[in-house]
């Protein structure tokens, strides 16, 4: 998939910006504000994790804030391109398009699409499983924009496609860049992401219909959300398990008031630690969720990384 190019994502950029003040912007670069609105600033103490309790060493904290230089930066596009051949969840209805008018015939082109809220690289809000929390035109914007987290779990993932992200697996990025936080936006790597254009292979059933892909486990969720982390990304169908039926990770992330991004494209693209990541999805009234245009801004060589 090719880059994003051009000035619209700085334009896009500064309007965001703008309306979060948790960032402040200079004329060549983005730098993450050591202040927050209140509405997005960390809780005042979670709770010791059972591991702490035991006597753990607990999380470094985290890392001064960095300075990214738009000018430089690489810019990374995490989004699969929406097509009627794309993986669906079982049940989902693919995507369709209706050409209403075309140049020749009418001085400009004008499509009419239809898709499901949960098709594609998009969002789940937090309305997606929980009555009476946010819907996704409702998530606040300084919440989506943040530094990214990318915790690698691929070489487990070739060990086990039904692998479930741990706790461990969230303390060694920890051990390597410091806690997790409010403002970091957790994107899983599995690798899946390679499965893409062959919806079979994504999806992974056996011959009872069972789905095999990792994802995220309730334990590790919980953590996260103590960590007061909002959103988790991952390069997979869902942030369940293929096999789940119960959604478990579903509940207990998104119960909690977070929100998820799932088939994200490219994570093999970004450093661990780094890079800046901007979530658009589309602002549906009472969404459940959208499709999102996710990007991602990667220092230059040698700038600056956390």
């Amino acid at each position: 998939m090719q880059k994003a190019q051009g000035t619209g994502v700085v334009s896009f950029l500064h309007a965001g910006v703008r309306r979060a003040a948790a960032y402040a912007l200079c004329p060549a670069a983005l730098a993450l504000s050591a202040c927050a609105p209140a509405a997005a600033s960390p809780p005042a103490a979670a709770p010791p994790s059972a591991a702490q309790a035991e006597g753990a060493a607990p999380s470094a904290p985290q890392a001064a804030p960095a300075v990214l230089d738009i000018a430089t930066a690489r810019v990374v596009d995490l989004t699969h391109p929406i097509t009627p051949e794309m993986p669906l969840y079982p049940g989902g209805k693919p995507y369709a398009s209706e050409t209403l008018r075309t140049v020749e015939k009418d001085s400009y082109y004008l499509n009419r699409f239809s898709m499901d809220e949960h098709a594609g690289t998009h969002v789940d809000a937090p309305a997606h499983f929980k009555v009476g929390t946010r819907t996704v035109e409702q998530i606040a914007p300084e919440q989506l924009v943040g530094p990214a987290a990318v915790v690698d779990v691929t070489a487990k993932v070739a060990a086990s496609p039904d692998h479930q992200v741990t706790v461990d697996d969230l303390r060694g990025w920890e051990a390597r860049h410091g806690a997790l936080g409010a403002r970091h936006i957790v994107l899983i790597r599995t690798g899946w992401g390679a499965r893409w254009s062959e919806a079979a292979k994504f999806l992974n059933q056996d011959a009872k219909g069972v789905m095999h892909f990792p994802g995220v486990s309730v334990e590790a969720s919980r953590y996260l959300s103590e960590r007061g982390v909002r959103c988790v990304g991952i390069d997979t169908l869902s942030t369940d398990p293929g096999p789940s039926q119960t959604f478990d990770q579903h509940k207990a992330f998104l119960g909690a008031g977070g929100y998820h991004i799932e088939n994200l494209a490219n994570l093999e693209q970004l450093p661990e630690a780094g890079a800046i990541v901007v979530v658009a999805p589309l602002p549906l009234a009472r969404g459940s969720g959208a499709p999102a245009r996710v990007l991602a801004l990667v220092p230059a060589a040698g700038g600056p990384a956390r």
